[in-house]
């Protein structure tokens, strides 16, 4: 799709909904869990997209800052690939895995409670105790993406050591705000998506049980 001309932020957005559906599926079906998670992963891979781009704007970054900005447009010329969008198309990719992680661990951990007791109440024990958990896991995942950007730039951070450049120098690289660029707003997307899958599954939870009940007490009245 990038190669033929169509927007890569776009294609990332396809690519990470097709992506998510099949593995939810694969994992739990069709499902409440699976459907409150996929739509849990889809908004919290948004919210670190659109992030992503606010980020950028404020900072004057854009995916003609990358270091290898000659060979890409070297091929822009030659095709019809959009570089300018491949960073923010990058960022997408790289928040989906931790995002769907939170997303069905979340989800799955509500239905368990559900399970256990139908009779709690959505609002004090699923979304809270969704969240609470949420909170051990928030902390692991976000060290998780801060890790692996920085994995990928310590050839650049040995670089910067080695030749000992001033703080400014540092804050004012592309490089190094192109990974805080990344690792801000994946964070802030795996974050924002403990709370949303959390009240998505307490909602729809409930709304399936009322529907149950509403089912019994119709056949028992006309019975």
């Amino acid at each position: 799709l990038i190669y033929r001309g169509v927007s890569p932020v776009w294609a990332a957005v396809l690519v990470a909904i097709l992506t998510t559906v099949v593995t939810m599926y694969l994992l739990g079906g069709i499902s409440s869990k699976s459907v409150t998670a996929v739509v849990g992963t889809v908004l919290g891979v948004g919210i670190s997209g659109i992030l992503a781009i606010l980020f950028g704007k404020w900072t004057h970054i854009s995916g003609y800052n990358v270091a290898d900005i000659e060979q890409l447009t070297y091929v822009g010329q030659t095709t019809n690939i959009k570089i300018g969008e491949l960073l923010y198309a990058g960022i997408l990719i790289s928040a989906l895995g931790a995002v769907m992680d939170v997303a069905m661990s979340i989800a799955s951990t509500i239905n368990e409670i559900h399970f256990r007791n139908p009779l709690l109440s959505a609002r004090v024990i699923y979304f809270f105790r969704g969240v609470r958990v949420g909170k051990d896991m928030m902390g692991t995942m976000s060290n998780t993406l801060i890790l692996a950007f920085t994995g990928t730039s310590i050839n650049t951070l040995v670089f910067l050591y080695v030749y000992n450049y001033s703080t400014t120098q540092i804050i004012n690289m592309y490089s190094i705000g192109i990974e805080l660029i990344q690792g801000i707003a994946s964070t802030m997307g795996v974050i924002l998506t403990i709370p949303l899958v959390s009240l998505l599954s307490a909602w729809h939870l409930k709304r399936k049980e009322i529907k149950i009940f509403s089912k019994i007490f119709q056949r028992t009245v006309r019975r």
